[in-house]
Order: C-alpha cells, then sequence, then structure tokens
C-alpha cells in the first residue's frame, strides 16, 4: 500500500489521532517536568540523606529502569510498527494513540524518580534529581514516532 492508496479519511482519522495524542504526551513528558523544574525547591521538602551507600545505589536502579524503559519503548515500537499496516483502518488511530500515551507514561516515570531522589538526596543530589526529570523530555523527543514514521508504519514499510 502507498501514501496515494491511503484514503484522506483515513489520513485524516490519523492525523486528527496523533495531533491529540502527540499533545498529551508533550504535556506529560515536557510541560509538566518543566513546571516541576520551576516549581520543585518551593513545594517538595528536600531530602538530607547524603547520596551515598543506599541512596546512590537506589539512583543506579533508577538509571537502570529509565534505561529498560526506553529499550521496551524501542522493541515495542518494532512489534507495532510491524504489524500496523495489517491493522483495519479504523483500529489504526486508536493504536497509535495507545502507543504515544504508553510511551509517554513510560517515560514519565523518570520525573517521579528524579522527585523520589530529590525527597532523598536533597540538595546534595539535586544534579542526579534535576537529570532523571528532564530525561522524560529528551527519551520523548528521542523515542516517541513522528507521524511521518506511522505513515510509512500504515504502508506496510518496516
Amino acid at each position: 500500500m502507498t501514501l496515494a492508496r491511503l484514503e484522506e479519511v483515513d489520513l485524516n482519522a490519523l492525523h486528527r489521532s496523533y495531533r491529540w495524542a502527540y499533545l498529551a504526551g508533550l504535556a506529560l513528558c515536557v510541560f509538566w517536568p518543566l513546571m516541576l523544574q520551576l516549581v520543585f525547591t518551593n513545594f517538595i521538602t528536600p531530602g538530607q540523606i547524603p547520596p551515598e551507600g543506599v541512596v546512590k545505589q537506589l539512583g543506579y536502579t533508577f538509571t537502570g529502569l529509565v534505561l529498560l524503559g526506553a529499550a521496551f519503548v524501542t522493541w515495542r515500537w518494532g512489534k507495532v510498527r510491524a504489524g500496523f499496516g495489517s491493522l483495519d483502518a479504523a483500529a489504526r488511530p486508536k493504536v497509535m494513540a495507545r502507543e504515544i500515551l504508553l510511551y509517554s507514561a513510560l517515560f514519565e516515570v523518570s520525573c517521579f524518580f528524579g522527585v523520589a531522589y530529590w525527597a532523598l538526596a536533597g540538595v546534595e543530589g539535586i544534579r542526579f534529581a534535576r537529570s532523571f526529570i528532564v530525561l522524560t523530555s529528551i527519551m520523548f523527543f528521542c523515542f516517541v514516532p513522528r507521524f511521518g514514521a506511522w505513515l510509512r508504519a500504515a504502508e506496510g514499510e518496516v
């Protein structure tokens, strides 16, 4: 199936679904972490535990979980992309929106890790806490497929 064969109705439904899901993902993964960075130190009490020992190991665990989330999204996108072209045209917008929102929610976990790290390590661990928070936005922009990738997947390109 080529792009010319994708009906205009299907293309409009896909584009509308993409815009809605991508905007929700932006709110979750970009605007919320940005707001959290701005109000971070005013509303969340910083912890007093030095970032050593258990807290340091917990930070490593958080890092591993963030990387595991990115690997899972990469694996899942490959699976979805392979089967997206064979889906019924009416089901594609729902699948696309579900996947974008799932990826965004998985990336948002990194933001919660940053808040948890701040609540444990406080000022001494602020650099790491903010790194977890900013990773949410970076992963969203790096791993959430753009509309062109969804169109290629709908055409059957893998």
